[in-house]
């Protein structure tokens, strides 16, 4: 039984080479205690936008839509354009399902195919498509897929996936026709804030650039449970045990990444796809991903003081919370930051 509740869910679905943003409605009761689930949409279809802007100013304009009577809709009125972004876990690329399947059974594609399809079969119950309905659930090796004790492991774990490889060639195509056939794009996708899912956003960390005065190095940076389990996160780094891996070139971060195991990003449940990035520059930081630490900014001073807790330094972190900070101050802070960089 899916857990019930009153929230609405930003989402991005790629299909057919476009990405787009909508609203999903995971399951909810209403006054009488009847179940729903839902999307964003104009009483036929779902309905999607470039960015998040385009969708905000939809919300703005107060024109009904199929989310209209849902009792968390008074909160998504009052979200600005940026609230409207999806977290990492909620895009759903249903262009990279023969990607997926192609690959190894491990959890992380895994998961990826379930979500998917699991969305999918979403769509189907919400658009009330009796035939995309009975090709997800009634086809055994999706209703095994979106199982959460499903596993792939062993001799018969894998001619299974084999099976699941071959239902995915001879029916997805089909899968991604009726869903497309719901979906109504709406603005110019030419402009899209949102391509397909790229591997760092599915892993939840991001490669950056820590520029000094007189070195520039890169590595990554995530968020990670402080436990197996735990709802609680904390900001790490490559590295571990007081100290930062940090690199001077980007063939040095991609091996670091692809091969290392001992460092605390590997918590991560999607860490482990990029050992199957060939292209170093995939691990290139972004051009808003850049830290200037040569002088102070209310951007570095974030970052330092997630150093300085990463590395669990003794520096008085303090001298970054006044409405300016002093320069000197700041010098000898950077300066016991950069003892725990460790240069690969």
């Amino acid at each position: 039984m899916p857990s019930i509740d009153a929230s609405i869910v930003p989402i991005t679905l790629t299909v057919n080479g476009r990405t787009g943003l909508t609203l999903w409605a995971p399951p909810w009761e209403d006054e009488d205690g009847e179940e729903w689930q839902g999307f964003l949409g104009d009483g036929a279809k779902i309905t999607l936008y470039p960015t998040a802007r385009d969708l905000a100013n939809f919300i703005a304009t107060g024109e009904e839509n199929d989310l209209s009577d849902h009792p968390g809709y008074g909160q998504i009125l009052k979200l600005t354009p940026d609230q409207f972004k999806p977290a990492p876990e909620d895009h759903y690329d249903l262009d990279a399902v023969y990607e997926w399947a192609g690959g190894e059974p491990d959890p992380v594609h895994i998961s990826a195919l379930a979500d998917v399809v699991d969305m999918v079969a979403k769509i189907a119950d919400c658009c009330d498509d009796g035939a995309l309905r009975r090709l997800i659930e009634g086809t055994p090796e999706y209703a095994e897929l979106v199982d959460d004790e499903v596993t792939y492991q062993g001799k018969d774990g894998r001619k299974r996936w084999n099976d699941l490889g071959d239902i995915i060639a001879e029916t997805w195509e089909r899968a991604l026709t009726r869903v497309d056939s719901w979906l109504a794009w709406i603005g110019d996708f030419e402009d899209t804030e949102f391509e397909p899912e790229d591997v760092w956003a599915r892993v939840g960390a991001e490669p950056i650039t820590i520029v000094l005065k007189d070195n520039t190095y890169l590595t990554v940076r995530g968020e990670v449970p402080v436990s197996a389990g735990a709802e609680e996160s904390e900001i790490a780094f490559l590295g571990g045990d007081g100290s930062v891996a940090v690199f001077t070139d980007l063939a040095g971060l991609a091996l670091y990444c692809r091969t290392a195991k001992d460092h605390p990003l590997v918590k991560l449940e999607w860490w482990t796809e990029l050992a199957e990035v060939e292209d170093d520059d995939e691990f290139a930081p972004a051009d808003d991903s850049t830290y200037d630490l040569r002088k102070p900014s209310t951007r570095a001073a974030e970052l330092v003081r997630e150093l300085a807790d990463f590395c669990e330094l003794e520096a008085d972190t303090d001298v970054l919370d006044g409405p300016s900070i002093d320069r000197d101050d700041w010098a000898a802070l950077i300066d016991e930051v950069q003892t725990c960089f460790s240069a690969q």
